[in-house]
């Protein structure tokens, strides 16, 4: 296996939240696992109202508003874990949770105990408890995958053609800043490059190459958005060697140079 999952713990806590406690609106600068062990409660994230009871969570995105709201007659205990990698998104992905759809549900509401327990007795050591705190975390975001995967597996297995778009996706989004071909990813999920073209135009899709570009394209505009990171820079992040190949393409999906769309961004953020 090639991939490789860089995960950073940062805090995690349980609390037994009195009637009508508020936290928000505010934001937070990593991700956060969110479960509910007793009572319910409401957030508001992304500009929708939701309502969690016993053995519900959501996922919390770094830089998003949010506003939670424990019930006044049924108040929730909560836990979090906050963490950081660039691999999460993806992760988070294979169990279909993305920006705009946050929210889980586990079968065994008790299954975090044992690892909150964990997590205290680490905090707890004098000797070596940041590696066993780090440790437990890839341990804890396994073990809630394969929770979260366990009915998605009961499921219906999707088409073979909806399958191999899926794949080909998947790789696109975890190796767009690679040095990546067409041919490559059509051997990578063992089919034909042509084949692979004419999955994407059955299911209506653009053409994979056309996919590719739109992904690094949109990526680039994030980092643009990052004041310290040059054009080059930028290019490299996303792919490009050839930092006016990448200026080139850029002006063809975006309508203006990298320089000219940056200049427009931060114009209409002062706007504001």
């Amino acid at each position: 296996m090639n991939e490789r999952y860089d995960l950073t713990y940062f805090y995690s806590g349980k609390e037994e939240c009195y009637p009508g406690h508020t936290w928000g609106p505010g934001v937070k600068d990593s991700y956060k696992l969110v479960f509910v062990h007793e009572g319910c409660g409401t957030y508001f994230l992304n500009g929708k109202l939701h309502h969690l009871h016993k053995g519900q969570g959501f996922v919390v995105y770094p830089d998003m508003l949010l506003c939670m709201k424990a019930d006044e007659t049924d108040p929730w205990t909560h836990s979090w874990l906050a963490f950081h990698g660039d691999c999460i998104e993806s992760l988070l992905e294979q169990v279909h949770l993305t920006r705009e759809a946050p929210v889980f549900e586990l079968s065994d509401s008790t299954w975090y105990d044992p690892w909150l327990d964990q997590l205290q007795a680490a905090h707890a050591m004098n000797r070596n408890g940041v590696l066993v705190i780090h440790s437990l975390l890839y341990l804890i975001v396994a073990s809630w995958l394969e929770e979260l995967l366990a009915p998605i597996m009961r499921q219906p297995a999707p088409r073979a053609k909806e399958l191999y778009v899926r794949k080909a996706t998947e790789y696109m989004k975890a190796n767009y800043s690679n040095k990546l071909s067409i041919t490559e990813l059509a051997s990578r999920i063992g089919i034909d490059r042509i084949y692979l073209s004419a999955l994407f135009k059955e299911l209506g899709l653009q053409s994979p190459q056309a996919y590719l570009l739109q992904l690094r394209m949109d990526k680039a505009c994030e980092l643009m958005r990052n004041p310290e990171l040059t054009v080059s820079e930028i290019a490299h992040s996303v792919g490009y060697q050839d930092p006016l190949l990448f200026s080139k393409m850029f002006k063809k999906r975006k309508g203006a140079s990298p320089s000219h769309y940056r200049q427009t961004m931060n114009h209409s953020s002062n706007v504001r």
